[in-house]
């Protein structure tokens, strides 16, 4: 099929006049960028998005564009972006934007229990010690009580115990191994009904 684009006369297929038209444009936003055109920046790209149909991803775009030009909306955009991929069970998506947003904001509670909860799911042990031992190290700047220590890790053996989990027993031996090493009345705590 093809469409007749009265430039010359001549017919491209519509594939070709749009991928032309697309990269041009592409390379306009990243101009209107370098020079910190937010406005222009953000109406192009507004522009550009209509062509993507996964809105996640359109939000995390917005927010790497806002990003790069300073603006701290990127962060909510991002937070969008992540809802949407969590909520489509596109675990995978959602882990990078909140390993960006932890980046970002280091202390931020949700993001790292986000993680933690997420690493369980996808049953990578690894990273789950790794982002629990961040956890629990919040605990001992005082960013987060023991309180919050206590309620998470019941909620994160519960989610472990209700889930279809490989390595079930070892995601909970290596959690108490961590919680013992870190204080021992932790574990009692926990173990509480």
């Amino acid at each position: 099929m093809s469409l007749s684009i009265n430039s010359k006369n001549t017919t491209h297929p519509v594939g070709i006049a749009t991928q032309e038209s697309s990269c041009i444009a592409w390379f306009k936003l990243a101009e209107l960028i370098t020079r910190r055109e937010k406005e222009k920046a953000l109406s192009l790209y507004r522009l550009l998005a209509h062509s993507f149909e996964d809105k996640a991803y359109v939000l995390q775009i917005e927010g790497d564009i806002l990003w790069s030009l300073e603006d701290n909306q990127a962060l909510e955009k991002y937070q969008q972006a992540a809802f949407l991929y969590k909520k489509e069970k596109n675990i995978i998506n959602a882990i990078a934007i909140y390993e960006h947003l932890l980046i970002l904001q280091p202390l931020n509670y949700d993001y790292l229990s986000t993680l933690i909860i997420s690493y369980v799911l996808i049953s990578w042990t690894e990273k789950f010690e790794e982002r629990y031992k961040l956890f629990l190290a919040q605990l001992d700047k005082k960013i987060i009580n023991e309180e919050q220590v206590v309620g998470f890790t019941k909620k994160l053996i519960d989610l472990i115990n209700e889930e279809d989990i490989p390595e079930k027993d070892k995601f909970l031996k290596t959690l108490m191994s961590m919680l013992e090493k870190k204080n021992q009345k932790l574990v009692e705590r926990v173990s509480q009904s």
